[in-house]
């Protein structure tokens, strides 16, 4: 599991102000304001648990892209006897 840093998790609280203000204030409404809500519980979320399921996805990526180069660099007729 990949935590967030200390910054990551400041501008995760500053993002889900933003989002509930937002809603919050009347600023914005209907389903515009709705999806500022839920965008807002989920950087909250984020923020407290100092986790992102985004830098997982970026990590599980990065790790088959690596995987991938390995197995496409391998060339039967270049083996060594």
């Amino acid at each position: 599991m990949i935590l967030l840093s200390r910054d990551g998790v400041i501008a995760r609280y500053i993002l889900a102000f933003c989002f509930f203000f937002l809603s919050g204030s009347e600023l914005i409404t209907g389903n515009l304001a709705t999806l500022s809500g839920i965008l807002g519980t989920v950087e909250l979320a984020t923020a407290l648990l100092r986790y992102s399921p985004v830098y997982e996805i970026f990590a599980l990526n990065k790790q088959k892209t690596k995987l991938h180069r390995s197995v496409s660099n391998y060339n039967p007729a270049l083996r060594q006897r």
